[in-house]
């Protein structure tokens, strides 16, 4: 394996684990990167400040083999440290009584003498590095189990939530679809007057009531897709088809009107565009993404309400739609949001973290991507991109 100085820093995630070697003899380090530098990554260190300052950099760190006389202050900060890291001592003959003592309090595992036993102390480093492997192997599964877990059980409940929904939802929209037409017979009586008593109120009222009706219509059928979805009536895998993006774009403004109201104002500009899509499914990833932007507004003070820009366009051979927000700007990095399914920037009790990752799921799914851009105090810009269908 190649040898590595402390000041070296090769990609974190393409290294094996290191071995640290701390001692203020230069000796000593020439020594012990002649002996283990091929079987190790070895990164050696002449005091305990140099290490302190580099560890990140030369990280992830298996074994921590330290010189008692150059690192005792090192015992002591090393378990908060590098808490995986199997740490080991070297010392003179004096100070026997002093590293037993250091052993026996835990502040590492064993100890060797100089002039130590290349065997001996290879063989230790060895086991270290496999323990070392072993622990990040165990904490990995154990992550991805506990994440596993979660969705399951999130899985478990939303098919719950979405059997009870199934009812209500088919029960408003027959309602709704009954409202609009009894709506029609009262519109054309009130047109009727109107030409005898004109009154331009009662008509707009009645037009917005219209509206309302269509809205609930159409939010209800909505949650029923959605909730077919979830049951297992509607296949994950719904067929790709030709999508018209102007008309979604205007379903979903229908759709998110009310949780908008008051908090932003949504723009939406773009002209004829058809990709390839699921129209539930980009429904669902476009809905979620301007309740996030629309949340983002909210959350800044200002005299008027902010804006949400929804648009779209042909950008190399793709569809691209774009939702773009006057919000704070992320309070991570965007390459960073969305990689954990469980990772969520909203307070305690207004998000579950799965939205812009099961966003990116559902368009990978259907050939496309989702890019975030963002700046402190300047906004987000989360960019759709789908294949063209022509």
């Amino acid at each position: 394996m190649p040898v590595t100085r402390m000041l070296e820093s090769p990609p974190r995630e393409s290294r094996s684990p290191a071995v640290v070697y701390v001692d203020a003899d230069p000796g000593e380090l020439k020594l012990f990167e002649a002996q283990f530098g091929e079987r190790f990554r070895v990164s050696l260190s002449p005091s305990v400040g140099v290490l302190l300052e580099q560890v990140e950099a030369v990280g992830p760190v298996a074994v921590l083999l330290a010189d008692h006389r150059s690192s005792k202050e090192l015992l002591d900060v090393a378990p908060a440290m590098l808490p995986d890291t199997e740490r080991l001592l070297v010392a003179r003959s004096a100070e026997l009584s002093l590293v037993r003592a250091a052993v026996e309090r835990g502040a590492a595992r064993r100890y060797f003498v100089k002039p130590w036993i290349p065997g001996e102390v290879g063989a230790a480093l060895d086991d270290a590095v496999r323990i070392f492997e072993l622990r990040s192997t165990v904490r990995m599964l154990r992550a991805r189990l506990g994440a596993s877990e979660r969705l399951a059980t999130l899985g478990r409940v939303s098919a719950g939530i979405a059997h009870e929904l199934s009812g209500p939802a088919a029960y408003i929209a027959q309602n709704a679809a009954d409202l609009r037409r009894e709506l029609t017979a009262v519109a054309k009586y009130v047109r009727r007057m109107s030409r005898i008593r004109p009154d331009a109120r009662v008509l707009e009222r009645l037009r917005e009531i219209s509206e309302i009706a269509q809205d609930v219509e159409a939010g209800a059928e909505h949650v029923r897709q959605v909730s077919r979805g979830l049951t297992g009536q509607l296949r994950a895998d719904a067929p790709v088809e030709r999508c018209d993006v102007a008309a979604l774009v205007q379903q979903v403004a229908r759709l998110v009107r009310p949780e908008l109201r008051g908090k932003a104002v949504l723009l939406t500009f773009g002209g004829p565009l058809h990709v390839r899509a699921t129209p539930l499914r980009l429904t669902q990833v476009l809905i979620n993404l301007v309740v996030n932007a629309g949340q983002a507004v909210a959350s800044m003070a200002r005299l008027e309400p902010g804006r949400i820009h929804v648009r779209w366009s042909t950008h190399q051979e793709m569809g691209r739609i774009e939702v773009v927000d006057e919000g704070p700007g992320l309070p991570v990095s965007p390459d960073e949001l969305g990689t954990d399914a469980l990772v969520t920037t909203k307070p305690p009790g207004m998000g579950t973290g799965l939205g812009i990752s099961l966003c990116r799921e559902q368009l990978a799914e259907m050939g496309g991507s989702l890019t975030l851009f963002s700046l402190p105090g300047q906004g987000t810009t989360a960019r759709i991109e789908l294949p063209l269908e022509s």
